[in-house]
């Protein structure tokens, strides 16, 4: 790696700060699709479950024709999310109409991120068998976020869904054994952090240790947009000792790699994230039914991929507004979404570049790789010898 990241960093720090000013667009790079709301969890933190049974949904054509849209020509990552992804029944045929834009439409895409419960254990390998090899072979990850709250009963009564640990449990290890034979199939957790389960976070890490996953452990958000939440703002509240377990939770050698830790031990105890944001430059989420968002968390939507072409909504001056605003808005001071900070972290440029003169090599060397920070960055740039 050539120690010539610093200068690649300087620059991007100034191009984000005339976009910023500017309201001016950037092409994306990461982009969230919400491809059904529905699902088969009644989660305690989150009320996606509630939405209409008849909400529109964005047919298997219309989701890849919004992705074949010359303003991803750029696009490194997609995060297909729901409510839960596999119960659609064209979740293969998305796939790998995913591998086939690929090589004309989508060519510097690098992973495919699916967040699950977990619990449709048959068909989630079903379809991975089917889809691994031709994405692997397309140069594409397949990424898995299970959803993993606890180990055993305190997750089936979280999920509120009875049997749910052993489903998923079992789902994790048919990954697992799939992963024996595709390298590129990367497994791990996602955990959301509430009272409920905030005594259980140790037995987490070391589930996933033990089953070689790596974790996104984050607090509960509380959001009228994603997860249409806001209402059960009392029953989530940590108390005064419960946010202290989570200081000393993440002030752990476990996370001595992680951004997001850092941003969090300073979010518990001032009250106020402070981390970068890039949302409406590099990074967007669509709804199930087409909407677009610059950010999941803030319910301002920029119109509709069915009615304006992806490139017109990102160009708009609702999006250009909404990007001047980016990290001023009340949403933003807590906002505790884990993952977005790898979108803006190369592209906003300052920050991660105080963290490269802060740091030692290896310790940022090591962050780097944990980030899977290499796909944002020139084959050429690289972080510096340690």
């Amino acid at each position: 790696m050539k120690p010539n990241l610093p200068i690649l960093l300087a620059a991007r720090a100034i191009r984000y700060c005339y976009l910023k000013e500017t309201g001016k667009p950037a092409n994306p790079e990461a982009l969230s699709i919400e491809i059904t709301r529905r699902c088969i969890a009644r989660c305690v933190m989150c009320n996606i479950w509630q939405a209409p049974e008849n909400q529109p949904e964005l047919s298997l054509d219309d989701w890849l024709e919004v992705l074949g849209s010359p303003v991803l020509s750029e696009l490194k990552e997609l995060d297909i999310t729901g409510g839960e992804p596999f119960l659609r029944n064209d979740l293969a045929q998305l796939l790998l109409g995913v591998s086939r834009l690929k090589k004309e439409r989508l060519p510097q895409l690098r992973s495919i991120a699916i967040t699950t419960n977990g619990f449709l254990t048959e068909k989630v390998l079903s379809v991975v068998s089917s889809v691994v090899g031709t994405l692997e072979r397309s140069g594409i990850s397949l990424v898995f976020a299970c959803g993993l709250d606890a180990v055993g009963e305190v997750h089936n009564r979280i999920r509120n869904f009875p049997g749910g640990w052993d489903r998923l449990h079992a789902t994790i290890e048919g990954l697992k054994s799939l992963r024996e034979h595709h390298p590129s199939l990367v497994i791990g957790i996602k955990t959301t952090v509430t009272r409920h389960n905030i005594d259980e976070l140790e037995q987490v890490c070391s589930y996933a240790d033990q089953q070689g996953l790596f974790t996104i452990i984050s607090p509960y958000i509380l959001t009228s947009n994603r997860y249409a939440n806001i209402a059960q703002k009392e029953m989530l509240a940590f108390s005064a000792a419960e946010r202290d377990k989570l200081k000393v939770f993440y002030d752990s050698p476990r996370f001595r790699w992680s951004y997001y830790r850092m941003e969090l031990l300073h979010f518990l105890e001032t009250g106020r994230m402070e981390k970068p944001c890039s949302a409406g430059f590099n990074y967007f989420f669509i709804r199930s039914t087409g909407e677009l968002f610059a950010c999941p968390i803030i319910d301002a939507s920029l119109g509709n991929v069915t009615e304006t072409p992806l490139e017109g909504l990102i160009s708009s001056p609702e999006a250009s507004c909404f990007r001047k605003g980016v990290s001023d808005f009340p949403e933003c001071a807590t906002c505790t979404e884990p993952g977005l900070e790898r979108y803006a972290l190369p592209f906003e440029g300052s920050h991660y570049l105080k963290l490269y003169f802060k740091m030692n090599r290896q310790d940022f060397n090591a962050m780097h790789d944990h980030l899977g920070l290499e796909k944002y960055f020139p084959r050429s740039v690289g972080q510096g010898e340690p």
